[in-house]
């Protein structure tokens, strides 16, 4: 006989739908983080129960060592989405040195569901009485990893159209707040691996696993597709589409239609209309624009420059390609950011910021713009607005890995760094594989002086892919500051052996020789810096940096003006950059925080 289990828990304003790993207030999605989610369901499950920090830390991360604080951040979100006492609701009571006890009235609402009883129920209540047990909160399929399609043909040059299919279905299926979709830079280091869904799925921690296969034969396009449930391998779905090339938009919105109907998702109409909603009704400007979002993927200078022909040339073909734009802002992003340096950062910000304006003026619920905007709003200093932009791009799109990562970026620059760890964890659990993220997180521990952890981040990172060289530099700066400059010169060394010599390792190294004293050899690398400016974008926050391991004060703040006449990058990390801390006590380093507009 079927046993009766509550699916959905009643209280305030507010409606967990522990089956479909949703959370509503008044009707409409809050947007929470998978382990935000867990939290709640563990708490309101208990409610009335003290938790105690211990059993609910290992309900949560059941073959992981947390730290409290880990728990205290969740705990922190989770009471933000609720509006926790700022309304005058209450939910989470705080038992000092204890734990936690969810105190609302609630309301079950049950239904008939062997599998739901043993999971909702008996798995909650014995992982909290017996240590050696974890809680899993539900085992509905509210996770899934989409594999890169295998190009079938024997046309190397449709490569852009399997890896464009790819990433269009886990842009669209991410956009769903109760559904975790692994971003593609994470499913992209599957590429090429003959490897068992099954695996693919227990590596990155999800319940199931999109494969499929792209041939082109003659004037037919052909796709094939395969949904494995992770816990018992089975098959979910399958189909075959053969469509003609004119059908590429509908295929994909298919696609995504049916992954969203066997994974048992209750989809608002709003949700349905973003899963099939299309940025462009020509099939030329698609494919135009999959091609560039094809080389931008390559992450490479002369990969960059040859995505923003593309995305022009999708522009060209349909004025109104919202996304075309966006593509293009992104492009200027990366080629004026330190970690490539290939465009003078102005200049960069300027064209990123008007594509991003121009492509929220075509549509203004596009996420990717949104964020595009709030890293230029970053560095004009209108942090208010940057603020407001990644807010809004967080909202359409809470499975944005860039979004939470530029968000982290800018909590860490206002020195919010509780929240900006939560943020860049969020970026890691939906892209836990990918390099710039990771970076991120050694970065946070690195700002946050807590250099031991940001040098293991970056081994991390080197494991996955020893030529990322910006974990080089992270690790090097770390090393610096625990007064190991031998292994920081080796750190910058390599970097730049790997960077083909950008001025921020050469810097790096020169900062270092200033700390020792060795006087020949910075001035070496301040002359180098110099002529590298002839010719490329050199930082004044560079050399500021290096003068002020030399002790010259005056000139370090005499460089510092020039970066601030420019809006250099480095000046957003003024609060919190353990490189220019011998300058804080001086007033004028008061007055630059001021004019930044990072003073409280």
């Amino acid at each position: 006989m079927s046993r009766l289990n509550p699916q959905v828990y009643e209280f305030g304003r507010f409606r967990l739908d522990a089956k479909d790993h949703l959370l509503l207030r008044e009707g409409k999605p809050v947007p929470l983080t998978p382990k935000v989610f867990e939290t709640l369901l563990v708490l309101v499950q208990n409610r009335g129960r003290v938790v105690e920090k211990e059993s609910l830390i290992r309900a949560l991360w059941p073959d992981t060592f947390v730290e409290d604080n880990n728990l205290a951040v969740n705990i922190s979100m989770l009471r933000k989405a609720l509006g926790d006492q700022t309304n005058g609701d209450h939910y989470i009571e705080n038992i000092p040195k204890r734990g936690y006890r969810f105190v609302a009235s609630i309301r079950e609402v049950w239904e008939a569901d062997d599998e739901s009883q043993a999971i909702n129920g008996q798995a909650t209540t014995e992982a909290l009485s017996a240590p050696q047990e974890a809680v899993t909160p539900n085992k509905v399929i509210n996770s899934l990893a989409v594999l890169p399609l295998v190009n079938g043909t024997a046309d190397a040059n449709a490569e852009y159209l399997s890896d464009g299919i790819t990433e269009s279905i886990i842009n669209r299926l991410s956009q769903l707040p109760q559904l975790r979709v692994m971003a593609r830079s994470t499913v992209f280091r599957y590429k090429g691996r003959d490897i068992d869904p099954q695996e693919a799925g227990r590596e990155m921690n999800v319940r199931a696993v999109l494969t499929g296969r792209l041939l082109q034969l003659g004037d037919s396009l052909i796709i094939r597709t395969e949904l494995t449930d992770i816990a018992d391998g089975s098959h979910l779905w399958g189909e075959q589409y053969d469509r003609k090339p004119a059908d590429l938009l509908a295929v994909q919105e298919e696609i995504s239609w049916e992954i969203s109907e066997k994974l048992r998702l209750k989809l608002s109409g709003d949700q349905i209309k973003q899963l099939t909603k299309r940025y462009t009704e020509s099939t030329e400007a698609y494919r135009t624009y999959l091609k560039g979002r094809y080389y931008w993927n390559k992450r490479t200078p002369d990969g960059l420059k040859k995505g923003i022909e593309y995305f022009e040339q999708a522009i060209h073909i349909d004025p109104n390609y919202a996304l075309a734009y966006a593509g293009l802002a992104d492009s200027y992003l990366l080629l004026g950011s330190v970690e490539y340096s290939a465009l003078d950062p102005q200049v960069a910000r300027q064209h990123a910021r008007k594509s991003a304006l121009e492509a929220l003026r075509i549509d203004n619920s596009l996420s990717e713009a949104h964020a595009s905007l709030a890293y230029v709003k970053m560095f004009d200093w209108d942090w208010t607005d940057a603020l407001r932009e990644f807010s809004r791009a967080i909202e359409l799109n809470p499975g944005y890995a860039t979004a939470h990562h530029w968000y982290a970026l800018y909590l860490m620059a206002m020195n919010n760094q509780a929240e900006a760890s939560a943020e860049i964890e969020t970026a890691r659990e939906i892209d836990p594989l990918s390099l710039p993220i990771i970076a991120g997180v050694g970065w946070h521990f690195y700002l946050t002086r807590q250099y031991t952890e940001a040098i293991e981040e970056c081994r991390r990172a080197l494991e996955m892919d020893s030529n990322f060289y910006m974990a080089h530099f992270v690790r090097g700066l770390s090393y610096v500051q625990l007064s190991r400059y031998a292994e920081a010169l080796e750190e910058y060394g390599q970097g730049s052996r790997l960077s083909g010599d950008t001025p921020l390792l050469l810097a790096a190294q020169g900062h270092v020789f200033a700390l020792l004293q060795r006087i020949d050899e910075t001035e070496k690398v301040l002359d180098e810096l110099f002529r590298m400016s002839r010719r490329r974008y050199v930082s004044p926050y560079y050399i500021a940096v290096i003068y002020t391991g030399l002790g010259e004060v005056d000139k370090a703040f005499e460089w510092l003006e020039r970066a601030c006449e420019s809006h250099s990058e480095g000046l957003m990390w003024l609060k919190v950059d353990p490189t220019i801390d011998r300058l804080r006590l001086d007033d004028r380093f008061t007055n630059l925080v001021r004019r930044v507009g990072l003073a409280p």
